[in-house]
């Protein structure tokens, strides 16, 4: 998948927690879209490049900008700190915590 060609909406340190189904070591490269749980009845597709290295394996973390599938339909969800799970379809496969949010849409407002 190529990076869109809009701007980002976050930034996550992603942490991949799952092997393959053979017990393998996974890793996963730039361009990556799992989902994400952004709200409790409420999960969402999300485009990764990772910045710093071009992907991440099993019990590693990366620095990744993220692209939200629909951030209209889940406004004031995250916040710097947010830790989300991330999977693939049911398969859980790691945590996402946000360490930015550029898509006030998404900010979560203080009040």
């Amino acid at each position: 998948m190529s990076r869109p060609l809009t701007s980002p909406d976050a930034e996550v340190i992603f942490e991949l927690t799952s092997r393959t189904f053979e017990g393998n070591i996974k890793h996963v490269l730039s361009g990556y879209r799992p989902v994400y749980d952004v709200q409790p009845d409420h999960w969402t597709s999300v485009h990764h490049e990772f910045v710093d290295s071009n992907g991440v394996a099993t019990g590693e973390k990366a620095r990744a900008e993220v692209w939200f599938i629909s951030p209209e339909a889940y406004p004031h969800s995250l916040w710097v700190g947010r830790t989300l799970a991330v999977a693939e379809g049911s398969r859980h496969v790691g945590v996402a915590t946000v360490s930015k949010v550029f898509n006030l849409l998404l900010l979560q407002n203080d009040g």
